[in-house]
């Protein structure tokens, strides 16, 4: 295979093609699990610990939930907390080119990144804004959501400001953001007095991801009243209301456009869902070892000595601790994988290292260390930390590179 060549971002790191060792990509069955091994490159040589982001799977999982969709129904690619910690820029430049039509922000600082990244698509503010940030928002050609009263009475007090329109989000059962479906009717009445234009409606599913879609059909049947309302006054709203749940599990929440979120960056909102598409995660976090130590039985291991060796055995101590996202509770019962080989965390993790009991398998400083990805999974290392993949992913730190593979 001819090297490929390699493309640098500064502000948000390497950019590589292809496998991540710059050789032929390898795959080692150990028992029933195949992971990538990784070899020495130039990107990642002298890194203590790197998240490689994998953009063609970013794009892959785009099409997979497009192809899920109706024909006329779009993707918002929802990019919040740095496109849940895999680097936003990069990320919506993906989406966006396997055919995701918006994006999603959490807050205005979010949207003024990406267009000062170059980003030009329609950009989703889903949170709340101060009376300082809707003057800003209008100046970067970011929509806006109402998700209050008090919101609401921002922009109707400046309604000169809103060229693009706002999005009314409305409280069907979430109870954290949005107006009740009662104060829906007499809001619109005074948004159109001011000339307010709602180019979007939408409301947030609480429990699509569970089996029972109880609480999804109650909030479809809150809903559906007041979109009736809407689309009275302003007839080509966009309305969107699945989540990477509903785009997956529940056609009749897909409308318009489905806000997508976990399931692009790979992952599945619950284990049900496996079969109901087909996924790839799009992060790896490494590290590397940077001490082995062979010990007696009986040796104990990191903060409060909980972990205690019993029989003579190799620790491996590792470069890559909670700070740089591998979360402390799971030490308990997490494992890594190191040549192929799943490993048990051994004691608590800390804040920059932690470390393996790898028994008396071959091990040598300067090894690489799969922390999450293919195997372990993320959903995986959340199980250990008692937490959820979404808090694994937004966890790595801003101190891990991240190396972007296309």
């Amino acid at each position: 295979m001819a090297k490929a060549r390699r493309k640098r971002r500064r502000a948000v790191g390497p950019v590589r093609r292809g496998n991540p060792s710059g050789g032929r990509s390898q795959r080692t069955l150990r028992g029933r699990e195949a992971v990538t091994v990784l070899g020495p490159a130039t990107e990642t040589a002298a890194l203590r610990a790197w998240a490689e982001v994998d953009l063609r799977a970013i794009a892959h999982n785009i099409r997979e939930i497009r192809a899920r969709l109706a024909p006329s129904a779009r993707v918002m690619a929802v990019v919040k907390a740095d496109a849940y910690g895999h680097g936003v820029v990069p990320v919506c430049q993906a989406a966006l080119k396997a055919g995701a039509s918006a994006v999603g922000v959490a807050t205005l600082g979010e949207g003024v990144a990406l267009r000062l990244g170059g980003i030009r698509a329609p950009i989703l503010v889903l949170g709340g804004l101060t009376v300082g940030e809707v003057a800003d928002a209008a100046a970067h050609q970011l929509s806006i959501s109402i998700t209050s009263q008090e919101m609401a009475q921002l922009i109707l007090e400046r309604p000169q400001r809103l060229p693009t329109g706002v999005h009314l989000k409305v409280d069907t059962g979430m109870t954290r953001l949005g107006v009740f479906p009662r104060e829906v009717p007499v809001l619109l009445d005074r948004l159109v007095t001011k000339g307010v234009s709602v180019a979007g409606c939408y409301t947030q599913l609480a429990s699509a991801d569970q089996a029972d879609h109880a609480m999804t059909s109650e909030q479809l049947a809150r809903f559906h009243p007041v979109l009736a309302v809407v689309r009275a006054r302003f007839p080509r709203v966009v309305v969107h209301v699945a989540n990477s749940a509903g785009a997956l599990a529940s056609p009749d929440t897909h409308f318009d456009m489905a806000r997508v979120g976990l399931a692009m960056y790979g992952l599945y909102p619950s284990p049900a869902m496996r079969s109901l598409a087909s996924l790839r995660p799009a992060m790896r976090l490494y590290s590397r070892v940077v001490r082995t130590a062979r010990v007696g039985p009986g040796t104990t291991v990191s903060y409060g000595a909980a972990y205690r060796a019993q029989t003579s055995t190799t620790i491996a101590t590792i470069a890559c601790g909670y700070a740089d996202g591998y979360p402390r509770l799971a030490g308990e019962t997490g494992e890594v994988i190191i040549r192929g080989m799943r490993h048990k965390v051994a004691g608590r993790v800390c804040m920059d290292h932690l470390m393996v009991d790898v028994g008396d398998h071959p091990v040598a400083v300067g090894d690489v260390v799969q922390l999450f990805g293919d195997a372990p999974s993320a959903d995986e290392v959340a199980a250990h930390a008692h937490t959820i993949s979404y808090e694994v992913l937004c966890g790595v730190g801003l101190r891990v590179p991240r190396i972007y593979v296309r």
